[in-house]
């Protein structure tokens, strides 16, 4: 699929998925068997298009560093202690003192589905259909921009412009960069995931102005108020990733998370994850001769290749074989990313549909070897994909049988991450559209469960609050927004937002630190059931303890 969409995903796919569940209290849970599945014909269907087809499953990576095959996915620990890691101190009742809100009276977008800042204090905000806003500081309004301003939510194919006639404009996700820049992403076309891999046939076209459209921008801020865009353009060219030809599978991008330490972005996509460089002027390569020289191979045993194209690397995901009877084995379910968190260590904890992997692409050794250079990013997949690292696709909310064997589809219960929050000790809260929140330690074990009642588990967004450790949730339906301050206590901010949190609320981001942190939460737009938008969003901003 290409990516939730914000609004029509949800009709589709959790109109069956979110039937589930049972009441409960707000104390941690401890992870249910490995046999705990699920009801059949309750659980979303699977994505429709399988992953392109993998290399020989031979095709390891080079000895040197190498990791043994593993025995299998860590098992959930009942009886692991849960120290506490949130809160501190009493919990915060809720302070509209505390809060400012802007919407479309403030020239706001209709549909705020994601809100940043960059560190010049200039706010931008994901308006969907609106395009993307400006605050700038000191500013009472905002100011939208739009494909006339010159965002690209497409790329060109073989040096042409694809129909510009159909081209598509709705902003998902924001992250803001050094002082006036902000990172932009993008929702593709429909099917623009499935498009370049039309079976050919008589009649058969396979459109470019769908499978290049989405991916993201870099933003820059220019004195006079107009924009600077560089676009990336999310693929891979023919031959530029070993063992695949032209790849283009990655087009709606959901989150978007930048390492300012290691001079990384991570797009959080439809099917994966893939890599940006910050600093990315256009072009045809990588600037950094270090992540040039990690990510080169020879091709045929005689020519250079560069993995590292047009300013991106993708993708990886922890995809799982299909068991179903009608599937090859070869077929893989990989599932949207949502949840992005950067380690320490440099490694990325990410959260799809279907399972969460750590991407060891600091840490594995291969990418050190005789270049001197930090990282590889085929070698780190291989860790996340292969089969003999399936202790490495974690499973948070089990299915009915565990990898080396293959769910069915009624075996299935897809874990639909959204959001990751880590913590200052390597903990890692996940959260669930469909299921709560999964507590995770440092070495990937499952050690609880909270929020599992029914109008508790539709959470859509997490963000720790350096301020005083505690973590905000944000909700799709249901319970608005809250706080947690310690394992299992709850303060919902709802009677501070005037009404706002019956809306969606997509993203959740802090800035700053100390006294001067400020909480930034996208209240999201509520629709019909035609899509028609009957009450707009607004931007929330929190400066209270």
């Amino acid at each position: 699929m290409s990516g939730l969409g914000r609004s029509r995903w949800w009709a589709g796919v959790l109109g069956m998925a979110l039937l589930l569940g049972c009441e409960g209290d707000d104390s941690l849970k401890q992870p249910p068997a490995a046999d705990d599945g699920i009801d059949e014909g309750t659980e979303p269907p699977p994505p429709t298009q399988p992953e392109d087809p993998p290399p020989p499953d031979d095709g390891d990576p080079p000895p040197m560093g190498e990791e043994e095959p593993d025995a299998g996915p860590p098992p959930v620990d009942p009886d692991a202690g849960i120290p506490p890691v949130t809160g501190g101190g009493v919990p915060i009742p809720p302070d509209s003192a505390s809060w400012r809100f802007l919407g479309t009276a403030e020239g706001g977008p209709r549909e705020v589905l994601g809100v940043t800042q960059d560190e010049g204090g200039n706010v931008w905000v994901a308006g969907g259909e609106d395009g993307l806003c400006l605050l700038a500081p000191g500013a009472a309004s905002l100011r939208c921009y739009t494909m006339a301003d010159g965002l690209k939510p497409w790329a060109p194919w073989k040096g042409k412009d694809p129909a510009p006639e159909t081209r598509y404009l709705k902003v998902l996700s924001v992250t803001g960069g050094p002082a006036g820049t902000v990172f932009v992403g993008y929702e593709g076309r429909p099917n623009c995931e499935s498009e370049f891999y039309k079976a050919p046939g008589v009649g058969v076209v396979k459109d470019p102005s769908i499978y290049k459209s989405g991916d993201a921008d870099r933003v820059e801020l220019q004195a006079d108020g107009t924009l600077r865009v560089v676009h990336y353009d999310i693929h891979s060219p023919a031959h530029s990733v070993p063992g695949y030809g032209h790849r283009e599978k990655l087009c709606t991008v959901n989150r978007i998370v930048w390492d300012k330490a290691r001079n990384s972005l991570w797009f959080a996509s439809n099917h994966g994850l893939a890599w940006g460089e910050p600093d990315y002027q256009g072009g045809e390569a990588c600037s950094s001769e270090e992540i040039r020289a990690a990510n080169a191979w020879v091709y045929a045993g005689v020519e250079a290749r560069q993995r590292c194209k047009f300013g991106v690397m993708e993708h990886v995901h922890p995809a799982i074989a299909m068991g179903d009877s009608t599937t090859s084995e070869d077929s893989r379910l990989a599932g949207d990313v949502w949840g992005v968190a950067v380690r320490p260590d440099g490694d990325v904890w990410l959260g799809s549909h279907i399972r969460t992997t750590r991407f060891k692409i600091m840490t594995n050794a291969v990418g050190h070897v005789g270049t001197g250079a930090p990282w590889n990013f085929e070698a780190a997949r291989k860790q996340s994909e292969e089969r003999k690292h399936r202790a490495n696709r974690i499973d948070l909310w089990p299915d009915a049988v565990t990898e080396p064997l293959f769910p069915t589809h009624e075996q299935r219960k897809d874990d639909l991450v959204s959001d990751l929050a880590l913590m200052p000790d390597g903990t890692v809260w996940v959260s669930s559209f469909a299921w709560g929140l999964a507590k995770m330690n440092d070495a990937g074990v499952v050690t609880g469960y909270l929020l599992e009642g029914e109008g508790d588990r539709h959470v859509s967004s997490l963000e720790r609050d350096p301020r005083d450790g505690s973590l905000w949730i944000g909700h799709r339906w249901g319970k608005g927004l809250m706080r947690m301050h310690g394992e299992g206590e709850f303060v919902s901010h709802n009677p501070a937002l005037g009404g706002r949190g019956g809306l969606p609320i997509w993203d959740i981001q802090t800035v700053g630190s100390g006294e001067e942190r400020k909480v930034l939460v996208a209240f999201s737009a509520q629709r019909d059931p035609a899509g028609n938008i009957v009450r707009p969003g607004a931007i929330g901003i929190y400066s209270g303890k």
